[in-house]
């Protein structure tokens, strides 16, 4: 009887310590890990963008009251440790890219804003939530809060990135 439990408690054990399902419970943790990381540095941001709500919108300016669109991006991840480029365009070459069915608040979403629709970015937000993004509007001249249901934006969504990823990674 001894020697059947001990058989048993022996290839139980190889089982659940093999290589492979070792990765796949690492995996999991990471996952779940991620989430739960991800999804606190996406509130900081957001609620640090939110108290940026209102403030003038000044091409070129990066903080602390005034702000352009990848100014304001810039300077809420920046005080959430996080280094963005200054610029909309180089933002988007940024992280990990997201479907916009996927998008997570905190997000980076990226827009071709030009009147002849170029395909390039030059617009950029923050995802809130509930289909909507916080961003500095250069034609309501301030910081304010859209709803992607917007025909405006809808149509002009290019992309979205997830830029928090290499900052779990190194926690």
């Amino acid at each position: 009887m001894k020697k059947i439990f001990l058989c048993i408690l022996i290839v139980s054990v190889s089982v659940f310590a093999s290589p492979r399902n070792n990765k796949r419970i690492i995996s999991e943790m990471s996952k779940q890990r991620y989430t739960s990381i991800s999804n606190q540095i996406g509130a900081r941001v957001i609620s640090l963008a939110k108290k940026k709500l209102g403030k003038r919108y000044v091409w070129g300016a990066e903080g602390s009251n005034t702000f352009d669109c990848s100014g304001l991006t810039q300077y809420v991840y920046k005080k959430n440790g996080i280094r963005l480029p200054r610029r909309a365009i180089a933002q988007s070459k940024v992280g990990k890219s997201i479907r916009r069915r996927n998008l997570q608040k905190g997000d980076l979403i990226f827009f071709d804003t030009s009147k002849r629709h170029r395909g390039y970015v030059n617009h950029v937000g923050i995802y809130i939530g509930n289909n909507k993004f916080i961003h500095a509007s250069s034609a309501k001249k301030r910081v304010i809060i859209t709803s992607l249901n917007k025909r405006f934006y809808s149509r002009c969504y290019k992309s979205a990135k997830r830029v928090y990823l290499r900052y779990v990674a190194t926690k």
